[in-house]
């Protein structure tokens, strides 16, 4: 899209007092709604021109643009609409990741980084409630959504309830599925945290991301039906590609 395809009219003049990158801020999430997935916006000189901005201006309106995941930069080409973010749900749901993806079309698979036997940290036996000396499977794996690394995600389960999880291959089945069908411990529900934190040099390793790059950091503790902790879990995700979605329950 050209500078001379964006609306410029007279809307500048019609804002209230707003600070100048939140107005363009505003008016480019607006254009850039009516654009293609992949479409080029307009260079900072030229966006510069068209509203009157200084540069340090229209790069500001521009980066939380990035940060929000609805643009994208490629070095040496320019600014590009991106995807829709994939929508990770977190509310009470009885199926994984794996299930909430695929039911709704997604291309899934995991590769497995970690699967062992591990003496939990104290914050892992605390929140399973194991007692001095119990040991944990340890499972980290990287996922894939349609080919695209989303988040490395790091399970810990009680070795007394899935002794024989070291062996299953969990590169393309459910975690909760194994746990349902062969120990016939079912997810009832459970606990989940979510902060915001920057990408580290393993996450820009795996993930393909830049060092710095917004990243969404999950915790979750999983109860089963009788209310025994199953599963300790943490899940470093993609924040320009992922978005957090929460339900609200009325009393």
């Amino acid at each position: 899209m050209s500078p001379n395809d964006f609306e410029v009219g007279n809307a500048f003049e019609r804002v209230p007092p707003v600070p100048k990158y939140y107005w363009l801020e505003e008016h480019l999430r607006a254009q850039i709604t009516k654009m293609e997935i992949g479409e080029s916006l307009p260079s900072e000189a030229e966006l510069c021109h068209t509203y009157g901005m200084s540069r340090t201006t229209v790069r500001k309106a521009l980066n939380d643009l990035v940060q929000e995941g609805l643009i994208h930069r490629v070095q040496g080409k320019g600014t590009f609409v991106s995807p829709s973010k994939v929508q990770v749900r977190f509310i009470q749901r009885r199926a994984g990741f794996f299930e909430d993806m695929a039911s709704r079309g997604f291309k899934i698979r995991s590769s497995v980084l970690e699967q062992c036997l591990s003496q939990p940290p104290p914050k892992v036996q605390r929140h399973l409630e194991l007692t001095a000396g119990e040991q944990v499977v340890k499972l980290t794996r990287l996922r894939f959504i349609n080919d695209e690394p989303i988040l490395i995600c790091t399970s810990y389960l009680p070795y007394s309830l899935f002794p024989e999880l070291l062996e299953e291959n969990l590169e393309s089945r459910s975690l909760y599925m194994v746990m349902c069908e062969k120990y016939g411990v079912k997810i009832a529900g459970g606990t989940s945290w979510v902060e915001a934190g920057i990408a580290s040099e393993r996450d820009t390793d795996l993930l393909k991301v830049t060092r710095g790059s917004p990243i969404l950091i999950v915790t979750e503790v999983m109860k089963q039906q009788d209310g025994r902790p199953v599963e300790y879990g943490h899940a470093r995700q993609r924040g320009d590609k992922t978005q957090i979605e929460i339900g609200v329950l009325m009393e």
